[in-house]
C-alpha cells in the first residue's frame, strides 16, 4: 500500500507532495506549495524549504539554522484554514494550523502565510503568526529592594510585595 502524503490531503505520497518536493513537477497553487513545505517539515528536507522559499526573503534562511530549530520538533498533523487569491494571479494566501510537538509536548503554529509566484514557480514570501500577544506592562516595574509605592517607607519585598 502507497503512503499517506504527510500533509493530510489524503493523497498518497507520490501524487501530493513527493513530485513537488522531488522537483519533478511545480506547485500549481499556493496550498499545494503550503503542504509540501509542511511535509517537507515532516521529512527533514530543509534545502527544499531553502528553495521554496522566495530568493529576496533568503536571508537569514539556511538548512543548517531551519534544521538546528526543527531538531527537537516532531510533525503531528496540519490543518488548512482557507487558500485565497491575492489581488493578482502572482500571489496568494494560505492560512492554516501546523500541529507538532517537543519532547512530546503538544504545540501548534497558526499562520497566515503569503506566497508568489515567478515564472511558473510558487515561492512562499512571509507569514503572520497567531499567537498571544507579548506581555506588557502598564506601570514601571518595582524593585524588590526600591521602596514601596504605597507610601509606607518600606522596602517593597517586605511591604505590597510580600
Amino acid at each position: 500500500m502507497a503512503e499517506s502524503c504527510y500533509c493530510g490531503s489524503g493523497k498518497t505520497f507520490g501524487h501530493c507532495c513527493g513530485p513537488i518536493i522531488e522537483d519533478k513537477k511545480p506547485a500549481r497553487t499556493p496550498e499545494e506549495l503550503m503542504r509540501a513545505r509542511y511535509s517537507a517539515h515532516c521529512m527533514r528536507n530543509y534545502a527544499f524549504l531553502v528553495t521554496s522559499t522566495h530568493p529576496d526573503h533568503r536571508e537569514g534562511v539556511s538548512e543548517n539554522e531551519v534544521a538546528e530549530w526543527a531538531q527537537h520538533v516532531q510533525w503531528t498533523g496540519l490543518e488548512v484554514h482557507n487558500a485565497v487569491p491575492g489581488p493578482d494571479e502572482n500571489t496568494g494566501q494560505v492560512s492554516f494550523t501546523a500541529h507538532y510537538a517537543i519532547q512530546d509536548t503538544p504545540q501548534e503554529l497558526r499562520e497566515d502565510a503569503e506566497f508568489r509566484k515567478e515564472g511558473d514557480a510558487w515561492y512562499y514570501v512571509d507569514g503572520k503568526v497567531h499567537g498571544a500577544e507579548q506581555f506588557r506592562r502598564e506601570a514601571p516595574k518595582i524593585g524588590r529592594n526600591e521602596p514601596c509605592l504605597c507610601g509606607s517607607g518600606k522596602k517593597y519585598k517586605k511591604c505590597c510585595g510580600a
